[in-house]
């Protein structure tokens, strides 16, 4: 615990930028699961192959599994929504989106030029992705981060491993989680 304490101030950064919760763990304690990659498919995501940041364009789970091996620390970053209209859901993981980016930021001018940023379910930067198909470049690259999903988390353990669990399916309240990777 010790070693996550040089962290701090990015946690409280992103609470600062209007996270709703933000936790730092030890990477270790990251639970990654073949099968959440696999709920990518079955059933098969509308992004499934469409979006650029959307498998099978991500990094596969097992190398995302070395990878998470490398960094000593992570931080939880959590935002809520106001309500569940499809507006309310886009304008939470919008947010979510930019904490994470900005916090990355952070990071980055803090001395860990390798903390790499993922957002909840897919990029939503752009009214419509160029799409894999189309040969195009991302218009945002600087700015989209692939879904922590698509690379085998199981969100779900890892926050409730980490004591911010929040509630599936039929709930009060929609919250969204995205994770920093910080060297």
């Amino acid at each position: 615990m010790a070693e996550l304490e040089k962290y701090r101030s990015l946690e409280k950064f992103a609470l600062e930028e209007g996270a709703y919760r933000a936790k730092l763990i030890e990477a270790s304690g990251i639970v990654i699961d073949d099968r959440v990659r696999l709920k990518c498919q079955v059933p098969v995501c509308k992004d499934f192959n469409n979006h650029l940041l959307c498998p099978p364009h991500t990094v596969p789970v097992e190398k995302f599994r070395s990878l998470c091996a490398q960094y000593p620390a992570a931080l939880i970053i959590q935002v809520k929504s106001q309500g569940f209209a499809e507006t309310d859901l886009v304008a939470a993981e919008k947010k979510l989106h930019s904490i994470i980016n900005k916090t990355e930021g952070r990071a980055l001018t803090e001395g860990n030029y390798l903390a790499s940023g993922f957002i909840a379910s897919s990029c939503k930067l752009c009214p419509e992705c160029v799409g894999y198909r189309s040969n195009l470049p991302c218009r945002r690259p600087f700015e989209a981060r692939p879904s922590i999903e698509s690379m085998g988390v199981d969100i779900y353990k890892t926050c409730l491993n980490a004591g911010i669990g929040f509630s599936l399916g039929l709930s009060s309240e929609v919250v969204f989680s995205g994770l920093l990777l910080l060297d």
